[in-house]
């Protein structure tokens, strides 16, 4: 994909924009890693191990899952989210290379 195959295709554009404002905070950036490290968590743990509240969490959740990177079920009281979309794992190789240029 380049730039000028985004300009002729106006509503991928639009997602593609949407996506990375979504995945562009840094709690949802760990969140994305942690998930593509750990493969499926239950909220807790995530919000434990990305150091934020509970209810930040949840918030944060709900975004990449409304862009299709994740993916919630429930187990008993937990929900557990894993990543839906295994190629963001290749949008967060090219984040981390050019993060180092």
């Amino acid at each position: 994909m380049n730039i000028i195959t985004l300009a002729k295709n106006p509503e991928k554009l639009k997602r593609v924009a949407k996506l990375l404002k979504i995945i562009g905070h840094p709690s949802r950036l760990l969140i994305v890693e942690l998930l593509l490290e750990k493969n499926s968590l239950p909220v807790k743990e995530i919000f434990e191990s990305v150091k934020i509240s509970q209810s930040n969490a949840s918030q944060h959740l709900k975004a990449l899952e409304d862009v299709g990177i994740l993916a919630s079920e429930r187990d008993g009281k937990n929900i557990c989210y894993s990543i839906r979309n295994k190629e963001i794992s290749k949008l967060m190789d090219c984040v981390n290379q050019c993060a180092d240029c």
